[in-house]
């Protein structure tokens, strides 16, 4: 059995399989250029939504186990995690398709009565999710890491065969970093912009997908987003971007005006058509989770753990 693993990223895809296989008793190296808070992944708002991964029928599953794996630790209030109600809504004439439904585990979302949907929508659904405070989170998972004995290198890696002579198998978590490292050009930036607000409104999730638009209430900030830009590389925000970002909120919830703005973040959406979750030789690729990086995690790590037992 292949014990000693290197896995390359440290962004949630890195460290939930970091995770998954140290619990399973494998040796485990964590390398990467850049590790919290100075990753995409602390900029997540970060909610699990299967957001844009509804082409993929695998990520049913490993969805679902992500889910089960955060409404466990959401029982530790140590970890950031807490269960909370989404509000996803739709307007009048957007091509709102239902295959996320086929994601959510049983039992677990109600469609809104009328007195129950936000301004300008003409219909919605409630469910209740994890909602992942990253700037939480990630050290609290981190630490778990390295109390259970990972290695960790800061390293920026330029070839992941160069890895191969130290390491019997080597986990790919590099995100966007595939483009160079796999010579993968399916792998492709989208830039998302938020502004975060002082905290305190809303007690739910709001989240409209087609606009898109979504307010997420933290412990530190309410993060108002978003935008979904493809193609951009530059990880800064845009004042009219932002103005518009707010004006919609302000539109699905007016209280939100009394509310300071005290920051605003960008961040770049590791997105592929398809999840790369495959072995290749001794290497066990996991990249292009897109916005769905949390809502994976766990799942996909979860895979690789099986990967690892049954093929190596």
């Amino acid at each position: 059995m292949a014990k000693n693993i290197a896995i390359v990223g440290a962004g949630i895809c890195g460290l939930s399989t970091a995770y998954e296989l140290l619990q399973a008793g494998y040796k485990v190296t964590l390398i990467a250029k850049e590790f919290s808070p100075n990753i995409t992944s602390n900029k997540a708002a970060a909610f699990w939504f299967p957001y844009h991964i509804r082409n993929d029928e695998r990520g049913i599953e490993w969805c679902k186990k992500s889910y089960s794996f955060f409404k466990e630790k959401s029982a530790d209030s140590l970890t950031g995690i807490s269960m909370i109600s989404i509000i996803k809504a739709s307007k009048k004439g957007a091509d709102d398709e239902t295959s996320w439904l086929n994601y959510m585990p049983e039992s677990s979302y109600s469609i809104l009565s009328e007195n129950e949907i936000p301004n300008g929508y003409e219909k919605g659904c409630k469910a209740i999710v994890p909602l992942i405070e990253t700037q939480i989170f990630l050290p609290w998972l981190m630490n778990q890491i390295k109390e259970k004995g990972a290695n960790i290198v800061q390293q920026e890696i330029t070839d992941l065969q160069e890895l191969e002579d130290n390491f019997d198998v080597v986990v790919n978590c590099s995100a966007l970093g595939a483009r160079q490292l796999c010579n993968d050009a399916t792998v492709i930036p989208f830039r998302g912009q938020v502004v975060l607000l002082e905290p305190g409104l809303p007690n739910y999730i709001f989240l409209d997908n087609q606009t898109p638009s979504y307010i997420v209430p933290r412990k530190d900030a309410t993060i108002v987003g978003g935008t979904y830009e493809e193609g951009v590389y530059d990880a800064i925000t845009e004042e009219q971007s932002l103005q518009e970002i707010l004006q919609k909120a302000y539109t699905i919830l007016p209280a939100l005006k009394q509310r300071k703005v005290i920051g605003s973040w960008a961040g770049l959406r590791p997105f592929r058509n398809l999840v790369r979750l495959e072995k290749e030789g001794n290497i066990i690729h996991n990249y292009g989770h897109g916005g769905s990086g949390f809502t994976l995690s766990f799942g996909c790590a979860k895979q690789i753990l099986q990967i690892l037992q049954n093929e190596f």
